[in-house]
């Protein structure tokens, strides 16, 4: 006695632990399906619980469909005695059938009584009759008997079993399956919907008399209701009152119900209590209880996702793969819906639907869905719930809320299609559909391709219908699509990282644009700080920003394409819609910085000072002691045309690059799904979906291969074509060599460049004869060294200049300056010919003052020519102070290019990747973007030439004329 004592209460000790467990959410939310139990003798699928069950005991055996148990045709139900099973089975006698409610069994022998061979149940002869099987105190009779019902309006009910009105039978109301519940206790419904109005009682009853299809239509209809639980006795009001206090004593105690789901009660919510005030279970979508490991390559390569369906009453309809396309209301290809569920590829869908045809019951049939994420552990099929979110819930306080839940219909086109006949309030007739679906899934922490449940976000909108039954509207918008997420922690490690990112070398920039202004204040020779320096800390600090953003950018989406499309267990997404707003905003700070600095540059290029040297001297005999000024002129024009070249040809470079990317196709690479794949032409098929493009992924894309062509350019340009074919620079300084004719430059106060180019031979305006043998001597090393230092062949150099030889430079061109801004005196000569007169006076004071400085001659202003230290170099700065004498540093590098567009060609670079980048972006077309590109640099091109060739007129005093 004791023992069985001991195992009673360890029994009752489980039962209540298991009951603890559902009631705190913290039961398993692993799911089966109809063939997992029925693949086990005896069980059969609980669509309510959505879990396997145990047949009753005796004779009860599953349906063929698994979704039920039921007697054999020729057995009665009884209720359990012991409680272990809601009946048992039992056979009828012989000559005896159960009756049509299963309790007892009768003898169909009486009058007008007939066998139905398919069900082994009494029937009429006459579909006007009603079979009475019971007495009027509720005892079985011995034999059934028929009962014409002749009253109008009044005929057979649902089950044959009685004569009864249209809508009912005296004071009970028939629910379903047999079950027949009392008017007296039912609670009023307030809902604007008639169809809910008009079935939500009786549904309500039925489901606390543990009637299923009772249970699952008011689920339904708390459904239709987009789970507005907070309206006073709605449907999803009573479905909450079987989780809460019970108002009557007829209700069943919480306690006595012994089910994961509260037995019959269908799962809808995902917090098992349904308590209004707690809805909103968020530990499920952190869950961990996939074991699945997804990847891009190989096994588990496909979201699994099953749809359970009911139909309006609740009744299971079965289970049926999301790759069907059956949660996408768009017409489409099954090929292409099924690209939604290949992981890892963000899946977008849109259209525009007819509302005529949303209306029509026939097209879109009232139905209900569950989705489940299938996968398969130790050989078993296992399900996990996907909860829902939809976002037209409101809390008690009609706010928007999330709450999460299971059920959800794509069309309503039922519930609020007619007008109630009550006295309660009813809203406009109305279609209620999905206008947005929407499932996203998030990578664990972990990694490794584990995942948190999907999540499914569903908004619903109305079609209104008008007086004449027709829908108001023309149009009904709908999307479908799947997003991929990480989690929060990658998201804020990656966010952590961006910003140290760009905090380190948005600092390191900062300072190293402190030493730049420093560095250009010396140059300038300024003492103090006024307005110039702060605008050029800001100029050089847009600058370096600008650079510091691009390689931010193009490293983090790099990195991105690598490590997303390179991987096969999933370990890394694309990133979040934070993330590239982030990227977005500094990309196009980038550009923008980027650009002033462009704009600046060239408006400093365009305002330098530079003077022609010619060292020409007149011939002895020469009576006028002139000499030829066609060589200034010749060497003016060639420095025109090199003011824009550059170590790439931009036209080549944007004619690759669209090739790469459109002809050779790897733009597919930037495409929001796994596949590395390049492929020819990427376009819109009538089988074959084509994911969106993902930004970032383009960014990465466009820009390496913008630059790998731009650097394979450059290396080319450099160690071949101006090593063996043609150099434009290298042959510029040649060709001042072989006039005579020196370059003087000062981009800075008392900073700039020399390109020395006195003639080896004391002269070049010569004829061919003699110039040909001028040449050959120096080839044959007949003559002294090109170089300005004597003995050596340096002809390039970094100049450093003091304060008195800029005083004495300016104070040269003081009067043409006044000229240009003072009107020509009374009575004189014209205005051109005083001006032409000025420029011929300064332009010989200027030769004979600068060719006298490069000779040593003025005892005053002399100069030394040195190396920079291997600081100097580096940082491109000058640490000696030029005071009394200028500096000539040694520059084999030709750094007199920065002063036109070859010595700026990173600049230029970057500007036109962001600037074909910023276009594809908005229109998300590369040739578009390199057409546009080209038109950009084009008209920059323009304005440096225009520039450009204005400041070398007014500076080198050679009449733009003479400039072609």
């Amino acid at each position: 006695m004791i023992q069985q004592r001991t195992i009673q209460t360890l029994a009752i000790l489980i039962v209540h632990f298991s009951w603890f467990l559902t009631v705190h959410g913290q039961l398993s939310y692993l799911q089966v399906s109809p063939t997992t139990c029925g693949a086990v003798d005896n069980q059969f699928f609980n669509s309510a619980n959505l879990r396997c069950g145990t047949c009753f005991p005796s004779t009860g055996i599953p349906d063929a469909n698994f979704l039920s148990c039921s007697c054999p045709l020729q057995s009665k139900t009884e209720i359990s005695s012991d409680g272990s099973s809601p009946f048992i089975c039992t056979s009828c006698p012989t000559n005896t059938l159960p009756t049509n409610d299963g309790r007892d069994c009768i003898s169909c022998s009486g009058a007008s009584v007939q066998v139905n061979v398919l069900t082994q149940r009494c029937t009429c002869n006459n579909s006007t009759a009603s079979l009475v099987e019971r007495f009027s105190n509720g005892t079985v009779m011995l034999n059934a008997e028929c009962i014409e019902c002749t009253q109008s309006f009044t005929g057979p009910s649902a089950d044959n079993n009685v004569c009864s009105a249209c809508v009912g039978c005296g004071q009970c109301t028939f629910v379903g399956d047999g079950v027949c519940v009392n008017l007296a206790v039912t609670e009023n419904v307030n809902s604007d919907s008639a169809y809910i109005q008009q079935k939500a009682q009786a549904a309500f009853l039925g489901c606390q008399a543990k009637n299923i299809t009772a249970c699952q239509a008011l689920s339904n209809m708390c459904v239709m209701e987009t789970y507005a639980y907070y309206t006073s006795n709605s449907a999803c009001r009573l479905y909450s009152l079987f989780y809460n206090q019970p108002l009557s004593t007829t209700y069943t105690p919480l306690s006595t119900l012994n089910s994961a789901w509260l037995q019959n009660l269908p799962w809808i919510y995902i917090n098992s209590l349904g308590d209004v005030n707690n809805l909103v279970d968020v530990e499920i979508l952190t869950s961990t209880e996939i074991p699945t490991a997804f990847s891009f390559k190989g096994a588990n390569t496909i979201l699994d996702l099953v749809v359970f369906k009911y139909d309006v009453n609740g009744t299971f309809l079965g289970e049926e793969n999301a790759n069907t396309g059956i949660l996408q209301l768009c017409p489409d290809q099954v090929s292409r819906k099924s690209a939604a569920f290949v992981f890892g590829t963000s899946y977008a869908s849109s259209c525009t639907l007819t509302p005529t045809s949303l209306q029509s019951v026939s097209n879109y049939p009232p139905m209900f869905y569950e989705l489940n994420l299938r996968y398969t552990i130790n050989n078993e099929v296992r399900l996990f719930p996907v909860p829902v979110t939809v976002t037209n819930f409101r809390d008690a306080d009609g706010q928007s809320a999330q709450v999460l839940v299971r059920r959800f219909f794509l069309v309503d086109n039922l519930s609020r299609s007619t007008l109630t006949t009550t006295t309660s309030t009813q809203s406009t007739p109305a279609i209620r559909y999905a206008s947005s679906v929407s499932i996203s899934v998030t990578l664990q922490p972990v990694g490794n391709g584990l995942i948190h449940p999907p999540h499914l976000t569903i908004t619903y909108s109305d079609l209104n219908i008008g007086d004449n039954g027709v829908p108001v509207a023309t149009t009904a918008p709908t999307t479908f699509s799947v997003n991929y997420l990480i989690n929060v922690v990658s998201t804020t490690s990656q966010i952590e990282a961006f910003q140290i990112s760009l905090a380190v070398l948005g600092s390191l920039s900062v300072l190293y644009s402190f030493f730049e202004t420093g560095s250009w204040r010396r140059r300038q020779g300024l003492q103090v700080i006024d307005g110039t320096s702060l605008f050029m800390f800001i100029f050089y600090t847009l600058s370096n920003l600008a650079n510091v953003f691009f390689i931010v950018m193009f490293g983090f989406s790099t990195v991105t394409l690598i490590f997303y499309k390179g991987q096969s267990t999933v370990t890394h997404l694309l990133p979040d819609p934070f993330i590239n707003f982030l990227f977005l905003l500094f990309f196009a700070m980038a550009f923008a910085f980027k650009t002033i600095q462009i704009l600046v540059m060239i408006f400093m290029q365009s305002s330098m000072d530079i003077f022609l040297v010619d060292w020409e001297r007149p011939r002895v005999n020469d009576a006028e002691g002139k000499v030829s000024i066609w060589r200034t002129f010749f060497i003016a024009n060639e420095w025109n045309e090199i003011q824009t070249c550059r170590k790439l040809s931009v036209p080549l470079q944007l004619f690759l690059v669209v090739l790469f990317l459109e002809v050779i196709g790897f733009k597919s690479l930037a495409l929001e799904n796994p596949t590395t794949a390049i492929n020819t032409v990427v376009t819109s098929s009538s089988d074959l979906y084509i994911p969106p493009y993902n930004s970032i992924l383009r960014f990465a894309v466009a820009s390496l291969v913008y630059l790998v062509i731009a650097f394979i350019q450059v290396l080319y340009n450099i160690a071949i074509h101006e090593r063996f074919i043609h150099d434009q620079i290298r042959e510029f300084i040649d060709l001042c060599s072989v006039s005579n004719v020196s370059v003087f430059i000062l981009a800075h106060n008392h900073y700039g460049y020399y390109i020395h180019g006195r003639s080896v031979h004391g002269r070049a305006d010569t004829d061919m004869m003699q110039m040909n043998a001028m040449l050959k001597k120096e080839e044959e090393n007949l003559t002294s060294s090109r170089g300005l230092d004597p003995g050596t062949e340096q002809q390039t150099y970094e100049i450093a200049i003091p304060l008195k030889f800029r005083n004495q430079f300016d104070k040269i061109y003081q009067p043409l300056e006044l000229m240009r801004n003072q009107p020509a005196a009374r009575g004189g000569t014209s205005p051109m010919d005083s001006k032409s007169s000025e420029n011929v006076r300064a332009y010989s004071t200027m030769r004979n003052f600068l060719t006298a400085f490069l000779d040593h001659s003025l005892r005053d202003l002399d100069y030394f020519i040195k190396d920079k230290m291997f600081l100097e170099n580096l940082m491109d700065t000058e640490f000696r102070e030029p005071i009394e004498a200028a500096y000539f540093y040694n520059d084999p590098g030709n750094s007199f290019t920065n002063v036109l567009f070859y010595g700026n060609e990173f600049a230029l670079l970057l500007f036109e990747v962001l600037l074909f980048n910023i276009i594809d972006y908005s229109q998300q077309n590369f040739p578009l973007a390199a057409i546009l590109t080209y038109m950009c640099g084009q008209v920059l091109v323009f304005i440096r030439e225009f520039l450009g060739q204005q400041n070398l007129a007014t500076k080198t005093l050679v009449d733009k004329r003479f400039l072609v």
